[in-house]
Parts: C-alpha cells; structure tokens; sequence
C-alpha cells in the first residue's frame, strides 16, 4: 500500500483535495470550488475501510479518517469545505 510506496520518504505529509465545478448553464465558464484537508499518511488504523481512510490522518486531529465517526469526519473533509464553498456561492 502507501506506507510501503513511502517508505524511502522523509516526509508521509499529504493531504486531501476536493473539487466541485459549477455552471450556471450553456455560454457561461464554470466556476472551481476547492477543499482541502492537510495531514499524513500513516500505519492503517481505524474500523470505517473504505479506501485510503485508514491511512490519511487529518492534521491537528490524531485520528486517521478511518477512526472517525461521519460527523466529526463531515466537518473537517476536503469534500465538506469544497462543498460550503460552493454552498455560499449559491
């Protein structure tokens, strides 16, 4: 997996990025709405598998995306942010 990709790295930093585009319709350029979540990949914990969350551990939290419930996951995801972006745009 990653950790075995990485291991010739000194640095595991990574993050998570997320873009949702939008269109007003036919003529007009879409617009970008970009969310980011920054951290490290990391020996696999967590019980939530889904692809790579048992690896990506958000920074500042300590818990890898696979250790989380869906809500405090929700509230830090590059998805959440690129999504509110979009959000107050509308």
């Amino acid at each position: 997996g990653l950790n075995k990709l990485l291991v010739g790295f000194d640095t595991k930093d990574a993050w998570a990025l997320c873009t949702f585009a939008y269109s007003a319709g036919p003529g007009t350029e879409p617009l970008l709405f970009e969310g980011r979540t920054d951290g490290r990949i990391v020996p696999p914990r967590g019980s939530k598998n889904f692809g790579w969350n048992p690896v990506f551990e958000a920074e500042d939290t300590g818990k890898t995306y696979a250790e989380m419930d869906m809500e405090e996951k929700n509230k830090i995801s590059h998805r959440f942010r690129a999504l509110e972006k979009l959000k107050a745009h509308l």
